[in-house]
C-alpha cells in the first residue's frame, strides 16, 4: 500500500522518521488492526512496561515518584488510516496505564475505520509531561535507557546465507555473539547489570541498559561507550576487546562464519576476505613481504586439500610467525565485532520500538530473549499476532512470563542499590 504522511506540531516528518525511529516500514490491512486491537485489550504487557521503565525512577523512591518519572516519558506511535495517510505521533505521555491503553486501542473502533497504533515507539524522560510542550518553554530531554540497535542489514557484506533484512538461523548468530559482547562490555568496564534483549520482530536486535546511572548519561558519553570499541589496527588490543576476541569473536569466527558464510568457497567472499590482507608490509628493518601475493600462493596450493579451517589456521600462522597479529585481529573483527546503529546510541531523542510490539511489515511479536537462550533462538520461529489470539499460552505467555523475571530480578538490583545509597540502613 503507498502511503503519505501527514505531520503537524507533534508529528515527525518522512525525511527524519527513519533518524529517530529506525525502522518504519510496513503498515497493517483492515483485518489486521482488528485483531491488532484485540491484543492491545486483552495481551499487550501494560503493566509490566510501566514497572520496566519507571523502578529506576530518579526522582526519588516509592509510588508517588515513579508516576511522575512514568508521565514525564514520551512515547509514539504509527496509525495509517483507511485512506492510506500515515500518521507519526511524536510527544505523547500517559499517567495512567487505561490511558495508553486507550490510545493505542484508537478512537474508532466501528469496522470502517479503526485508527488503532501499528507500533509504540518509547523515547526519553523530559523535563515535563510531553503532552505538555506546547505550554512551557523548556522542553528538554532528561534521562533515557542506553539503547543499542543491531541490524542484520548491516552484515550484508560478509553473509551469504540470507540478503537485505532477511534473518536465519545462520545470520543471527552475528546478533548472538554481539549480544554476548555488549553483556560483557557493560558489566566489566561500567558496571552496569541491568540489561534487556530483545527481538525488534524482523531485521535485529535492541538492548536496553536501565540501571540508574545509565539513564543520566550525557549523549557525548553514549558516544564514547561507542567509540571505544571501535576497532583500529593495533597489535596490542584494549583488554574488553582482547577478552572479547579470545572468549567470543575469535571461536565464532573459526566454527560459525568460515563454514557457514562460506568464505573461501563464495567468490564474492573470497575478494572480500582477500581485500583485508595488505599487499606488502616491512618487518624488522630491512625485509619487506608480500602477505596477500603469498597467501593466495598457499590457497591455490592447498586448495582441495584443506578444510576452511585449516586454510584458516594457515593464514593466522603467517601472520603470527611474522609478529602481524594486528593483520589477524583486522581479519576476524571485520566479521565479528558488532556493528551498531550508532545514532541510535548517541542521541538520547532517539526513540525506540517497545518489546511486545507487533512488528507492521512481518506481524512478529517484538520478544524478550534471555542471554542464556540466545544462540539457540530462532527468528523464524518468533510468534505472529494470529498466533498469539489463538494460542496465547503457547505463543505469548512464556515470553510475558520471562519479561516478568527480568522484571523482579531489576526490583531486587535497584532494592540493593537503594540500600547502598541510603546512610541510615545496616
Amino acid at each position: 500500500m503507498d502511503t503519505q504522511t501527514k505531520t503537524n506540531d507533534n508529528d515527525i516528518n518522512d525525511e527524519d522518521m527513519d533518524d529517530i525511529f529506525g525502522d518504519t516500514e510496513g503498515s497493517y490491512e483492515l483485518d489486521n488492526k482488528v485483531s491488532l486491537r484485540v491484543y492491545y485489550d486483552q495481551y499487550f504487557p501494560f503493566d509490566l512496561i510501566y514497572e520496566w521503565l519507571s523502578i529506576n525512577s530518579l526522582f526519588g523512591h516509592g509510588e508517588a515518584s515513579q508516576i511522575r518519572f512514568f508521565e514525564r516519558r514520551e512515547f509514539s506511535s504509527r496509525i495509517t488510516k483507511m485512506d492510506g495517510t500515515t500518521f507519526v505521533t511524536r510527544n505523547r505521555s500517559f499517567s495512567k496505564l487505561d490511558d495508553i491503553k486507550d490510545y493505542l486501542k484508537g478512537r474508532n473502533p466501528n469496522n470502517n475505520s479503526i485508527d488503532v497504533a501499528e507500533r509504540l515507539d518509547i523515547g526519553p524522560i523530559y523535563s515535563c509531561e510531553p503532552i505538555k510542550k506546547s505550554m512551557v518553554t523548556d522542553y528538554t530531554p532528561l534521562y533515557k535507557e542506553i539503547v543499542f540497535d543491531i541490524d542484520i542489514n548491516d552484515y550484508n557484506d560478509i553473509r551469504v546465507c540470507c540478503s537485505d533484512t532477511s534473518l536465519c538461523m545462520k545470520c543471527w548468530g552475528f546478533l548472538a555473539v554481539a549480544a554476548k559482547f555488549v553483556e560483557m562490555y557493560m558489566k566489566e568496564c561500567f558496571g552496569f547489570e541491568q540489561l534487556l534483549y530483545v527481538f525488534s520482530g524482523r531485521r535485529g536486535l535492541h538492548v536496553w541498559v536501565s540501571d540508574q546511572r545509565a539513564l543520566s548519561l550525557s549523549s557525548e558519553a553514549r558516544a564514547n561507550i561507542i567509540k571505544y570499541v571501535k576497532y583500529e589496527r593495533t597489535s596490542v588490543l584494549l583488554p574488553i576487546l582482547q577478552r572479547g576476541f579470545d572468549e567470543l569473536f575469535l571461536p565464532y569466527f573459526e566454527q560459525h562464519v568460515l563454514e557457514e558464510q562460506d568464505i573461501f568457497g563464495n567468490a564474492a567472499q573470497y575478494k572480500n576476505f582477500l581485500s583485508k590482507l595488505p599487499l606488502e608490509v616491512r618487518v624488522g628493518k630491512k625485509t619487506i613481504i608480500h602477505p596477500l601475493d603469498q597467501i593466495k600462493e598457499k590457497m591455490l596450493e592447498i586448495k582441495d586439500q584443506a578444510t576452511s579451517l585449516e586454510k584458516w589456521r594457515a593464514i593466522s600462522d603467517y601472520f603470527k610467525q611474522n609478529n602481524l597479529m594486528e593483520y589477524v585481529y583486522d581479519i576476524v573483527f571485520h566479521y565479528t565485532l558488532p556493528r551498531f546503529d550508532d545514532k541510535v546510541t548517541n542521541h538520547i531523542i532517539h526513540l525506540l520500538k517497545s518489546p511486545f510490539c507487533i512488528h507492521p511489515s512481518t506481524g512478529k511479536l517484538c520478544v524478550p530473549i534471555d542471554l542464556k537462550d540466545i544462540d539457540q533462538f530462532n527468528p523464524t520461529k518468533v510468534p505472529l499476532l494470529n498466533s498469539i489470539l489463538s494460542t496465547p499460552k503457547v505463543s505469548f505467555n512464556p515470553y510475558r512470563a520471562s519479561f516478568k523475571n527480568y522484571i523482579e530480578q531489576m526490583k531486587l538490583k535497584s532494592q540493593q542499590q537503594i540500600s547502598i545509597n541510603d546512610p541510615t540502613s545496616f
